[in-house]
């Protein structure tokens, strides 16, 4: 965010803000859209600047009289997107111009918080009180109207240009997200994933029915479909929706009201005859409840309640059908964990993977529009509504488009393409994210793997036999291509040592070249920043290696920004390429000259090197052809020994230049790396 952008929103700091909110001065009336005055936030309090705002059931719900915690006047809203304009005393987690999705279930974090802590669940308890009656922490409100208190709704009331928040209830988002749409995760869309993968933990190849198919039903569609259900079934009274529902990911859908003259627990079980592995009520109905829960397998079958009742409301049903094995359960904004979690989803609909389009079937450009979205959700063909109400003045990030995404070795290799800024084109990657070792694990660290020449971002992850040991450790291992591609340069695939395939991690400075070939910029700050953005990994913690070509780029990297990385290897690199003849191309033909390359020459650079010195790995194979004439390894060692820089270089007898030899000694690399990173103890 520009420092103008900064200043903007901490001119208001510390001073009571007149804005435009929607509020509702009683049940049952449609809302006024007037001035209110939001005051400033006291310890432990966050006052954001609304930027979009979702609308969904749970606020009609209230503004039509069935909740039996509504309180009048309130402004409503609960599912939006904001920037921080100022903090109170205290606040630590959020600063001025930060983006965040404000959340109705608060995290609070502290140690001694058994519901923060506990993997098991969300429900923090530590502002509910409060939050319940309207209020914030302390007892007491931020909004009124000319000195007429108005009542907080479910710790947000974002149906305002601004709104005053528990600094718990702020989970702080990546800026470069499209607000317009991450609104959505603050509480339908997410809770229906969150059932699925939180509270039910849905498994490959089992059954799901899915009864009231509105946006929270497709969301359970949908996440059920991304858990690798085999059969979803989905049920509603309104055959438009099925449309939706099969595109979502359903495998058939079926009205209740029409099938088998009405009896649709019939028609379910006639599909599957023990029952339901799954089910979900998405209607807040108590008779569809117990259908759910009946239709639920013998034995095993779990039914999840997401539907909110109407006041008074009871379940019921035979103590027959839990004896015979059915678990009825139900969720709160999914199970989500709000301020560690937010955030992740924010990345996984980032990195594509599951998108929240097909939700928005409508959109309203301001606040003064806010009872047109309700009149457009009660017409009965609306998901969800969503009403821009402010600019953020902020620009949303070009997404990467998701290419693959498979299973291996306790983890998911994801390949992605995206618009590079440095490299001016297309660029391709890898990413092997391992599975989290734990909910309350911290965020795995990088370990880079740079290809050699030739090679794409496919060569290493496929052949180097890295993921089982980084599976085991919790390490993520990105791959970038090694050059760019398809850019138009006359000469690019004159040769295999130059040009496509051999960009040679440096930043071109020849007319022909600089225009694409930033490989070292790309690398070592453009690449870095989108991992962790998009991505739930640590930013800070990251490590570098690779192979030929690219083992000299991990060097170069690390000797050239030292402490960016905590530990360096490599398999058989180019160590000293201004005296050998691929790197003599290279540099004439990227940088003009050789002795320009000197400054992205492992060699040359340990000798002036100065800063953390983790001992350098280098495996290198005896057989290897080109060490003599091409990698040098001995120049390298011999300046190490000058400038008193540790390395430690293993000559592996027979080996030659092939992923045969990457793979053998890929499980000592990752060893090293891990031991370094701190996923295992120091040797």
């Amino acid at each position: 965010m520009s420092s103008a952008m900064i200043d903007a929103l901490k001119a208001t700091n510390g001073q009571t803000i007149t804005c435009k909110a929607a509020v509702a001065w009683e049940a049952k009336k449609p809302l006024d859209v007037t001035d209110i005055q939001v005051a400033p936030p006291k310890a432990g309090e966050v006052r954001v600047k609304i930027i979009s705002n979702a609308l969904c059931h749970t606020d009609i719900y209230t503004l039509d009289g069935h909740d039996p915690e509504g309180l009048f006047p309130c402004v409503l809203g609960h599912e939006a997107a904001a920037i921080v304009e100022s903090v109170g005393d205290g606040v630590t987690s959020v600063v001025v111009g930060d983006v965040v999705i404000p959340c109705y279930t608060p995290e609070c974090k502290k140690h001694d918080c058994i519901f923060c802590q506990s993997p098991k669940t969300n429900l923090c308890p530590s502002i509910r009180s409060t939050q319940g009656q309207g209020l914030m922490p302390d007892g007491t409100s931020r909004l009124s109207k000319d000195g007429k208190q108005i009542f907080h709704f479910m710790g947000c009331s974002t149906f305002a240009e601004y709104a005053v928040i528990a600094e718990i209830s702020a989970a702080k988002i990546n800026p470069g997200a499209d607000l317009d749409k991450m609104c959505l995760l603050g509480c339908g869309v997410a809770t229906g994933w969150g059932a699925v993968f939180n509270n039910t933990k849905v498994e490959p190849g089992t059954t799901v029915a899915v009864f009231g198919l509105g946006a929270l039903g497709l969301s359970v569609i949908q996440a059920a479909k991304c858990a690798g259900a085999r059969y979803i079934v989905g049920v509603d009274i309104n055959d438009a929706k099925f449309g939706k529902a099969v595109e979502m990911g359903a495998t058939e859908c079926v009205n209740s009201m029409t099938c088998e003259g009405g009896d649709v627990k019939a028609w379910l079980i006639g599909k599957e005859k023990w029952g339901y592995d799954y089910t979900f009520d998405c209607t807040g109905n108590v008779n569809v409840m117990r259908t759910a829960l009946e239709v639920a397998h013998r034995g095993w079958g779990e039914s999840c309640v997401i539907g909110v009742a109407a006041a008074g409301k009871e379940i019921s049903t035979r103590p027959f059908q839990l004896v015979t094995g059915r678990n009825w359960k139900g969720t709160a904004f999914g199970g989500w964990k709000s301020r560690t979690e937010v955030p992740k989803l924010v990345q996984t609909v980032m990195r594509g993977e599951m998108p929240l389009e097909p939700y928005i079937t409508h959109t309203f450009q301001g606040l003064e529009n806010v009872n047109a979205s309700i009149d457009a959700l009660h017409g009965g063909e609306c998901l969800r509504a969503v009403v821009h109400i402010s600019d953020s003045g902020l620009t949303p990030s070009k997404l990467p488009k998701l290419k693959g995404n498979v299973r291996v070795d306790g983890g998911w290799m994801k390949q992605l393409s995206h618009w590079s800024e440095a490299c001016n084109c297309e660029m391709t990657f890898s990413v092997f994210l391992p599975d989290q070792l734990a909910r309350g694990a911290p965020p795995p660290p990088v370990l880079y793997y740079l290809s050699g020449l030739t090679c794409s971002d496919e060569n290493a992850r496929t052949k180097a036999n890295f993921a089982a040991e980084a599976g085991k450790v919790g390490l993520a291992v990105v791959f970038p291509d090694t050059s760019p591609r398809g850019v138009n340069i006359p000469t690019q695939d004159d040769s295999w040592d130059f040009g496509s395939g051999a960009g040679f991690y440096v930043d071109a400075t020849t007319e022909a070249w600089s225009g694409h070939y930033k490989m070292y910029t790309y690398i070592t700050k453009e690449l870095p920043e989108l991992i962790s953005g998009i991505f739930p990994v640590d930013p800070h913690r990251r490590s570098i290696t690779g192979h030929s070509m690219g083992g000299h780029g991990a060097m170069i990297a690390h000797l050239k920004n030292p402490g960016m990385y905590s530990s360096v290897s490599a398999f058989a690199p180019i160590c000293n390429p201004s005296a050998v003849p691929w790197g003599e191309k290279a540099f004439t033909g990227y940088l003009g000259s050789v002795d320009a390359g000197k400054a992205y020459d492992a060699t040359e650079l340990v000798k002036s090197y100065s800063g953390p010195k983790p001992c350098i790995l280098i495996d290198q194979g005896t057989a290897d052809g080109f060490m003599n004439n091409q990698l040098k390894p001995g120049n390298f060692s011999a300046a190490c020994g000058e400038a008193g820089y540790p390395v430690q270089v293993r000559m592996q007898p027979l080996y030659d230049h092939s992923y045969y030899f990457i793979a053998t000694f890929m499980r000592d690399h990752v060893d090293h790396h891990a031991r370094a990173l701190g996923l295992r103890p120091k040797l």
